[in-house]
């Protein structure tokens, strides 16, 4: 009895009965007021439903703040594994500090009932923008890629993967501040049980790399930098790059790693960021990048990226801070008020800044050239393109033995194969075309042998039906022949032995 009592109490707690049977109105204005409550948190309303459980908007009495509180469905409180692996979870996801990944506050239980806290966010789910846009611009698809870049590159160092980056799994605000979220499929790098037991930690097959959906327990963080990847792509086409009628088709559609370019579907995507999506996708682990780090030193010189989303209306954005200036400081900070006077750094010395000036420049000279050479649509294209681009280009066949370059507007373009860091490898494809013919030539030349063989085929056929015809009429002919004489001799004999009985007076 005062079990149940408490029961109730925790349920509807700040909820008196005047005494007396209350009137249907009366019921009906307490129901109204009654707010459910597990421990420290009161539950203001249901903001969705999950594999394992609902999850409410909630308020957090102690600490006076709003969050997203996830509570465990009770059948499943009453499995011990899930318990575990819901546990598992909040620790996982308070292990990560990071202002782009959303945060966990609390776990804990009250009266068999399992919770954890979460940050909550007052803002939609990319996908639920790529639902009503479409399409992103390319400035707020590198945006979100290089946030979503910095968030995990920090849960990489901390040897966890998040296994399960998707549209849906990214939140905006209303002020347009990105949100890494539901790190429920994360694990340990060294934790091979971790999220992997009862079929759970697959992750999503439009976007899981082909390793994971052979074997979900042995995944690193290039696992997440191709989900990154088809999630960036998804942005800039509304589609996904890989589609199939079952999950099985998409997978070895996976295996076979094609997929039309994002720059074929989207003419605004440019070329190199099309180059940065096909490494990130790469089938091969080896040949994607093989950080965070790695990848955003290559996204971030681009300067692609919006400084805050254009797709957000709000008085205050947030926008993308020092992008160009390195990976460390691009991170997501407010905006200043305007009352407030920007902070101002000490002024360089004219030295300094002569000497900075001349690495920019020796930096830009040693790795960055004008190429010149044909897209997949056979249009001519002159770009700047870094030696990685340019290796990457050959290695896809992006760029071929025609292309050619140039240090500067005013040098004169040079073949490709002249230049001596890339000489190796236009002959290494030169070489591999030449093969290609030779087989090709090979191939020619045998089918060429195989239509003789076949017309040979049926001349022998018809030599053979000449021969076999003429060498039964010369039967015919010899057999009429001999059996002529026979028949001849069997008249002719008694006729001459008549004769000569007749003349020598032999007969009686």
């Amino acid at each position: 009895m005062g079990g149940s009592g408490n029961r109730d109490k925790t349920r509807a707690e700040g909820n008196t009965e005047p005494a007396g049977k209350p009137s249907s109105s009366q019921q009906a204005s307490t129901r109204k007021q009654k707010v459910q409550k597990l421990g420290d948190f009161e539950l203001v309303r249901k903001l969705g439903q999950g594999g394992m459980g609902a999850v409410y908007l909630a308020h957090q009495v102690s600490l006076d703040r709003k969050c997203a509180l996830k509570v465990m469905s009770s059948q499943l409180s009453q499995k011990k594994d899930f318990v575990e692996r819901f546990i598992r979870e909040a620790r996982v996801g308070a292990k990560i500090e990071h202002p782009n990944v959303v945060r966990c506050y609390a776990v804990g239980e009250h009266k068999g009932i399992y919770f954890a806290a979460l940050e909550f966010i007052d803002g939609p789910s990319m996908q639920d923008w790529i639902k009503k846009l479409g399409t992103l611009e390319v400035g707020d698809a590198v945006h979100i890629t290089i946030v979503c870049a910095q968030a995990l590159g920090h849960a990489h160092k901390m040897n966890l993967i998040h296994r399960d980056i998707k549209p849906d799994n990214i939140l905006v605000t209303k002020t347009g501040m990105v949100k890494v979220a539901d790190l429920g499929l994360a694990k340990a790098v060294d934790d091979d049980q971790s999220m992997t037991q009862s079929g759970t930690g697959m992750g999503t097959p439009l976007y899981m790399p082909p390793e994971q959906a052979r074997n979900a327990k042995y995944v690193d963080q290039r696992s997440d930098i191709y989900a990154l990847g088809c999630t960036l792509y998804r942005y800039l086409t509304g589609v996904p790059p890989f589609k199939a009628d079952s999950t099985m088709e998409l997978i070895l559609a996976k295996e076979n790693s094609k997929y039309t370019p994002a720059a074929r579907i989207n003419k605004a995507v440019p070329e190199k960021l099309d180059l940065i999506i096909d490494k990130m996708m790469a089938k091969d682990p080896k040949h994607r990048y093989q950080t965070c780090d790695e990848l955003l030193a290559e996204l971030i010189p681009l300067g692609l990226e919006n400084p805050s989303l254009s797709f957000i209306d709000s008085n205050e954005k947030y926008v993308l801070g020092a992008a160009a200036s390195g990976v460390s400081s691009a991170v997501i900070t407010p905006p200043q008020p305007r009352n407030v006077q920007p902070e101002v750094k000490a002024p360089r010395s004219s030295r300094e800044e002569a000497v900075e000036q001349k690495r920019a420049e020796a930096s830009s000279k040693r790795d960055v050239w004008l190429v010149r050479y044909k897209d997949r649509t056979g249009k001519l294209q002159v770009q700047k393109m870094a030696a990685d681009q340019i290796h990457r280009g050959l290695a896809t066949q992006l760029l071929d033995e025609t292309a050619q370059l140039s240090r500067a507007k005013n040098v004169p373009f040079a073949p490709i194969g002249s230049v001596k860091e890339f000489r190796d490898q236009v002959g290494e494809l030169l070489l591999k075309k030449k093969d290609r013919s030779k087989k090709q030539e090979i191939k020619s030349i045998y089918e060429k042998i195989d239509r003789q063989h076949k017309r040979r085929k049926w001349w022998r056929v018809l030599e053979n039906i000449k021969e076999g015809t003429f060498g039964w009429i010369s039967l015919v002919v010899w057999l009429a022949l001999v059996g002529g004489i026979g028949y001849g001799l069997y008249l002719g004999v008694p006729m001459a032995w008549q004769l000569i009985a007749d003349n020598f007076g032999l007969t009686q």
